[in-house]
């Protein structure tokens, strides 16, 4: 029986791992659940009480504190942090105890006497071992543990930062969803006003039949656009829903979003500000250089194992013994080697080790060879990365000047064709114009709607970009 004694650190590393991962809500009980149907309101994760007006600031908040995916990142981080604590164990000293007990039974026979006999021997000991010295593996590979952590927490980053930016998208389209429904309502006003005027004209032969129609072609194909807005409208909450983590799948109908977006953007620094605020700031980029350095003392590591290594150990132990014997009956009668026979001592020894592998088959040399590898290939990673961080704030960068541009092009443009589509029907009232010039201003009015409403989502969907590159939430 051997009982392996653990070192404070490692204690204290696991009773740290242990007593913070309590600290983390456990995911909702609605996921232990085989039927929606039974699932009960307590069950669901779900938006806070009392919310009624739903802005993008709380959407990602709630994201951060609810989004599955994100929050499994935290034991990444954990068992990273655990497996750096772990490494100074081996700066401490292994305790073994054991126990043995054994018994030996002798029945033995000779001509002139025979005797059987029982041995029962006990023989508790400790026994510790420290490794002196290792060429400084440990001390590499302590310090190649804590850059994975560093590199861990960073990739954590990343995730929120990454988070962030897809909830903004999906928040943007929702708001772009209902910029389209309230398009397609203002459409169907239009040409049911349109459709009552034309039917008293009718009505009193001062119009035709034909352009009755004509406006409840239009008003139904507002119609119909309607429908596809509603269905944009809840797709795009639902994907929403799943971001911020709510286990429903949906956000209630009566929390509200803002009546639309910031028409009005803002100007932005040089450009180089948010070039250096990235390369300064970005996790996924700060990881990969964690990760480098990681890379670099797995490398010292493996050409530490060329060198010797010295152990030290300390034993102490207790052996009790005791013999029974007795009679045993031959030809020659029974003879007297009766009684008991004891052994009592103990044992301390002491030992110190050194060993030096000079070869092994050419593993280790490859082993550092392999090493050296992977921290070059880490090195280029890391190149690879610091470009596309150039190209992402460069990208976004320029995407927002055109979009902020777009937005206020687009803004002249809606309201020339609102004063176009004005006259045009001043001119159908008066009878100067053909009912298909109405049909094809109304056309370009709501297209310069949309173009409009798809132009202020990209421009906030670029400024959630640019803030993404630069890690600047």
């Amino acid at each position: 029986m051997k009982i392996q004694v653990l070192s404070a650190t490692a204690v204290s590393a696991i009773l740290l791992a242990a007593l913070t991962a309590c600290n983390v809500a456990k995911p909702p009980a609605a996921i232990s659940k085989d039927k929606y149907t039974e699932i009960t309101q307590e069950e669901h994760q779900q938006l806070p009480a009392g919310l009624k007006l739903l802005t993008l600031d709380e959407a990602q908040a709630i994201a951060i504190q609810n989004n599955p995916s994100f929050k499994s990142r935290y034991f990444a981080v954990s068992q990273a942090r655990a497996q750096y604590y772990s490494r100074f164990a081996y700066y401490l000293p292994s305790v073994t105890a054991s126990y043995a007990m054994t018994s030996y039974h002798s029945h033995g026979y000779t001509e002139d006497a025979g005797a059987s006999y029982k041995t029962y021997t006990s023989n508790p000991s400790m026994t510790a071992s420290l490794l002196v010295f290792d060429s400084f593996q440990r001390e590499m590979n302590l310090l190649a543990a804590r850059h994975n952590w560093k590199s861990s927490e960073q990739t954590e980053q990343d995730a929120r930062r990454l988070l962030l930016q897809n909830v903004a998208y999906a928040y943007n389209n929702v708001m772009y969803a209902k910029a389209r429904r309230n398009i397609a309502i203002e459409d169907m006003r239009y040409n049911r006003q349109l459709l009552k005027e034309t039917e008293l004209k009718y009505g009193v032969g001062a119009s035709t039949l034909s352009d009755v129609l004509n406006f409840k072609v239009n008003y139904n194909n507002a119609e119909s656009s309607l429908y596809s807005a509603n269905y944009n409208l809840a797709s795009s909450k639902f994907a929403l829903a799943a971001l911020m983590g709510l286990t429903e799948g949906t956000i209630p109908d009566d929390v509200e979003f803002p009546e639309q977006l910031a028409i009005d953007g803002e100007m932005l620094a040089d450009e180089n500000v948010y070039l250096d605020a990235a390369l300064a700031n970005r996790p996924d980029l700060k990881a990969l250089r964690e990760a480098l350095e990681a890379s670099k003392f797995n490398y010292y590591s493996s050409i530490a194992a060329f060198g010797p290594t010295v152990n030290a150990s300390l034993g102490v132990g207790y052996n009790n013994s005791a013999t029974h014997y007795s009679p045993f009956r031959s030809d020659a009668g029974y003879t007297q080697h009766q009684g008991i026979r004891r052994n009592r001592y103990s044992t301390f020894n002491s030992s110190i080790n050194v060993s030096w592998n000079l070869f092994s088959g050419g593993s280790t040399f490859f082993n550092m060879r392999a090493s050296q590898a992977a921290m070059e290939q880490a090195e280029y990673t890391l190149a690879d990365k610091w470009i596309t961080v150039i190209n992402d704030v460069r990208t976004a960068y320029e995407n927002y000047i055109v979009s902020l541009k777009t937005v206020k092009l687009y803004q002249k443009n809606l309201e020339a064709v609102r004063k176009m589509r004005d006259l045009v029907d001043d001119e159908y009232e008066a009878g100067n114009c053909a009912i298909t010039r109405v049909n094809e201003v109304q056309r370009e009015f709501v297209n310069a709607e949309t173009s409009l409403a798809q132009a202020v989502v990209s421009m906030h969907n670029a400024k959630a970009q640019i803030l993404a590159a630069t890690n600047a939430n």
